[in-house]
């Protein structure tokens, strides 16, 4: 016996680790797809000698995982085997919590598989749990039939009409059973009634009543009243929880019963009257709205508002459900007419010290909407000091959007006050804190919406238009995406002038295209503000600053597909009348307005076009380049080039970042371009290399070479600036003639790596005769964390070679040789001096190292400016190791 006991326990052991291995791993619904393994669990449970939380999580892992994945063909038997350990744990009240999930679970299979629930295997799954709620009043098994109640309320819900003809028997228990467990009757015999068999109804009305037209759902209702009747007298016995559900079953009764009154609730809801509990307040007020004044009268329901308030004055409660209550009571009074006589719960509403922003928005949103105020509305001037303080101090978006949604509100008011209120806030949050400016832009979409004759809207807009004129052009360039956002708006107002704002948009593409800035998103709101301005604008007034502007966008941007934007505008701008423009401009706008004709016939010119060229492509490309020299230029230019975000650290170096800001690097990269060997082509005609768009690099042009021989290869220049040094590949092709044809293949691409980037640093340009102090004010500002201002990494990296072999390498970076290591202590044990490099990294990072050597090795100390360098910094340290790269 021992030995076989033994064993069982093994395999418990055994199956119990498999399930949680595969709960940790999220693999648990598989193992059911092997039809026995149910029957392995359903084993372990008839296991006497198994501990009762090892049974319960076996049930649970079958409620949770097995349910719905059980194969067909063995549901039926394992429900039957469940039910078979249940019946055999049913008498024995020590197994109580096994037998309880054993009911949940096997229910829990019957909704999981609703066709089950028309078999005979769900009666006797019913008859069961019938079978033992029919023993009321024992004590020692109250938790089984209430176990069992819930498992029938359950059940009932997904199939309606299972439990009706018990409805009698089971009201009768409900009223026999004394202990705690009668909430639990009551919530069974509830849900019996609101989930009726209609059919069987039906039946029963043409069977009573085949002579009279009478309604057999009618007299069954009426049959419920005295259950009703007796439910409504011990609601008291309830807890909050079964009040809201049972109440609410009732409820639904009632509504649904000419011959029951809603007037069955008052004695509960006046007796509650006195209860601050956001449940029975929540469900009272659900009542009220829903039987529409038919339960309280004015003066009690006023008292329930009251005391609704109360809960969500009240600090003790959650702020979330002090914000549901609130909501509960601004979704109670959408009725104006219950407002306008709430003057005295005003007070109660406004809101007070340290309540949760939701809340304090809830209550202004409550006043403001009309509590205890005429039609007009109220004057919330003074209860928005809060919101505007918050929000002029922080700069917070979520702020900033609740106090214009109170402000929204707050203009209906249509006095000369509220709009010079209004305007002061809105003056100040645009000044200050330019990402909120699409909070405010739309704020006036909605004044202008709603109130289309308010001369508020054009106020605001227009102190807004000014103000972005006089704006810095650093500081307009800097947030065009919020600043834009205003010449958007006021492009849709037919009566503001828009040639001053067209011709601060070519400044702004200009400087955008000196400093290298004119990207896609730039154009394409550019040129979404020209084609609004076209649609609501007559084109003869803006003909001459807007024709400049697509003029130099189409000839100069730098992405090719503004620039055919740009064409197509200039185009409609030129050749088109000013209605035929917004005539094509609003079909492509709005869904399902169609031309008529192709968009091609509107412009001269465009429809009988010479054939294009055919270019051939190549997949072996005869050409052939290689990189033989790279070389840097720098170049101080009077306007700001680079900006920095996040901004730098500039302790003891501010001078020196507004040169740096001004600071324009490129590289000349020499190229040597010669034709294959192997290639069928002896000389090329008029070569062309275009170079692909480089997130990294800003292209100076394409390359020409006018004839290209076999024999004489050529060198040719290539002009680019990096944007961030860091390892990249250019692509690119060729376009060529030869023999009357042209063709194009695509080229090696042009790699970068991380080596090409550490520039010496250029002393001469910025005049630096001190390099050790620059050197060790850079090192502080990106290390020494005691500032809590630096801006940079730092690391450490151990060599495997020599001190002498990394100044071979690293001696355009050379700075000085001191005793002691930047930023490092000196408790390690001196070796001999520790060298300092510095390297540029344009357009404007560093890279410091310092080297501190060691009898094997040489420990480099990393700092630097830019955090994505040290990916690629570990992997070139690596390299240099390798003796090829040290004494290359």
């Amino acid at each position: 016996m021992s030995v076989q006991k033994y064993k069982k326990t093994g395999d418990s052991r055994t199956i119990l680790e498999k399930i949680r291995t595969s709960l940790s791993t999220g693999n648990t619904t598989k193992l059911f797809e092997d039809d026995y393994f149910i029957f392995e669990l359903i084993k372990l449970i008839y296991d006497d000698a198994l501990d009762t939380h090892v049974k319960i999580e076996i049930l649970t892992v079958i409620e949770q995982y097995g349910s719905g994945v059980l194969p067909t063909n063995s549901v039926d038997q394992a429900i039957s085997a469940l039910l078979d350990i249940f019946k055999d744990t049913e008498a024995n009240t020590a197994t109580v919590p096994v037998s309880t999930q054993l009911l949940i679970t096997i229910t829990t299979i019957f909704i999981v598989n609703v066709e089950l629930l028309e078999t005979d295997l769900c009666m006797r799954f019913v008859n069961q749990l019938t079978e033992i709620v029919t023993k009321t009043n024992n004590v020692s098994t109250r938790r089984l039939r209430a176990s069992c109640c819930q498992c029938l309320v359950q059940l009932v819900t997904w199939k309606p009409g299972l439990l009706w003809r018990w409805k009698d028997v089971l009201a009768n228990l409900a009223k026999e059973e004394k202990t705690d467990v009668c909430q639990d009757y009551m919530h069974l015999y509830s849900s019996i009634i609101t989930h009726p068999d209609n059919t069987e109804l039906e039946q029963a009305s043409s069977e009573l009543h085949s002579k009279k037209m009478v309604s057999g759902k009618s007299s069954e209702r009426q049959e419920l009243l005295p259950m009703v009747s007796h439910i409504m007298e011990n609601m008291f016995l309830l807890t909050p929880a079964g009040l809201a559900s049972i109440a609410s079953a009732v409820a639904k009764v009632v509504r649904n019963s000419q011959e029951i009154s809603p007037s069955i609730f008052k004695p509960l809801m006046l007796q509650y009257l006195s209860v601050v509990d956001p449940t029975i307040v929540f469900l009272m007020l659900h009542f009220q709205k829903k039987f529409k004044g038919e339960i309280l009268s004015a003066s009690e329901e006023k008292q329930l508002l009251k005391k609704a308030l109360d809960c969500v004055n009240q600090p003790n409660l959650g702020s979330y459900t002090r914000l549901l209550i609130c909501q509960c009571i601004s979704s109670y009074l959408q009725d104006d007419q219950k407002k306008s006589g709430l003057n005295s719960l005003a007070k109660d509403m406004r809101p007070v010290v340290f309540d949760p922003l939701d809340l304090h928005f809830c209550k202004l949103t409550l006043l403001g909407s009309g509590l205890g105020a005429d039609s007009q509305g109220r004057d919330l001037s003074a209860d928005l000091h809060y919101l505007k303080q918050l929000a002029e101090t922080t700069g917070g978006a979520r702020v900033t959007s609740l106090l214009f949604h109170l402000l929204f509100l707050h203009v209906k008011i249509n006095t000369q006050d509220v709009h010079t209120n209004v305007l002061r806030i809105t003056k100040k949050l645009f000044k200050s804190f330019p990402h909120l400016i699409p909070v405010i832009v739309d704020f006036l979409r909605a004044v202008k919406a709603n109130q289309p004759h308010s001369a508020l809207h054009k106020e605001i807009l227009s102190l807004l238009h000014d103000t972005v004129l006089t704006l810095d052009m650093n500081t307009l360039l800097d947030n065009y995406n919020n600043y834009l956002q205003v010449f958007f708006l006021s492009a849709q107002d037919a009566s503001m002038l828009q040639q001053k704002p067209i011709r601060r948009l070519l400044e702004l593409v200009s400087e955008a295209k000196v400093n290298a800035l004119d990207d896609w998103a730039l154009g394409c709101l550019v040129l979404s503000i020209c084609r609004t301005m076209i649609l609501h604008h007559h084109t003869d007034i803006l003909y001459p600053q807007m024709g400049d502007l697509l003029c130099f966008m189409m000839n100069t941007y730098s992405d090719c597909d503004i620039r055919d934007h740009a064409r197509f505008y200039y185009a409609l701008l030129t050749l088109n009348s000013d209605v035929k423009a917004k005539e094509i401009i609003g079909a492509t706008l709005i869904e399902g307005i169609h031309l008529g004709e192709n968009i091609a016939d509107f412009f001269p010119g465009s429809v009988i076009q010479a054939a294009p060229a055919v270019i051939s492509f190549l997949e072996q490309s005869p050409v052939e380049w290689d990189r033989e020299e790279l070389s840097a230029e720098f170049e101080m230019t009077s306007s700001t080039v680079s900006t920095f975000n996040p901004p730098p650290v500039t302790e003891g170096l501010e001078d020196y970042w507004k040169q740096l800001s001004c600071l324009k690097t490129s590289f000349i990269c020499q190229l040597k371009v010669n034709l294959n060997k192997d290639s069928d082509y002896d000389h090329l005609l008029a070569v062309s290399f275009v170079l692909a768009e480089n997130t990294n690099l800003v292209l100076g042009g394409d390359v020409c070479v006018p004839y290209l021989d076999k024999a004489a290869p050529k060198s040719v220049l290539c002009k680019m600036s990096p944007k961030a040094p860091l390892p990249m590949s250019l692509h690119a092709r060729a376009v060529f003639g030869y023999q009357r044809s042209t063709y194009e293949c695509d080229l090696t691409p042009l790699k970068f790596e991380l080596k090409d980037f550490l520039l010496p640093f250029p002393w001469h340009v910025f005049n630096i005769t001190d390099k050790q102090k620059f050197f060790s004010l850079h090192w502080n500002n990106y290390c020494q964390k005691s500032k809590d201002k630096y801006m940079g990494v730092e690391s450490v990296k151990i060599l495997k070679c020599s001190r002498h072999s990394l100044m071979q390498v690293w001696k355009n970076g050379f700075i000085s040789s001191s005793s002691s290591c930047a930023g490092v202590s000196n408790d390690e044990e001196d070796y001999g001096p520790v060298d300092h490099y510095m390297f540029f990294l344009p357009p404007h990072h560093h890279l410091l190292l310092s080297v501190r050597p060691r009898p094997t090795d040489v420990v480099v100390h990393i700092a630097s400016d830019l955090w994505q360098l040290l990916i690629y910094l570990d992997a070139y340290l690596d390299h240099l190791m390798t003796p090829p790269a040290l004494y290359r």
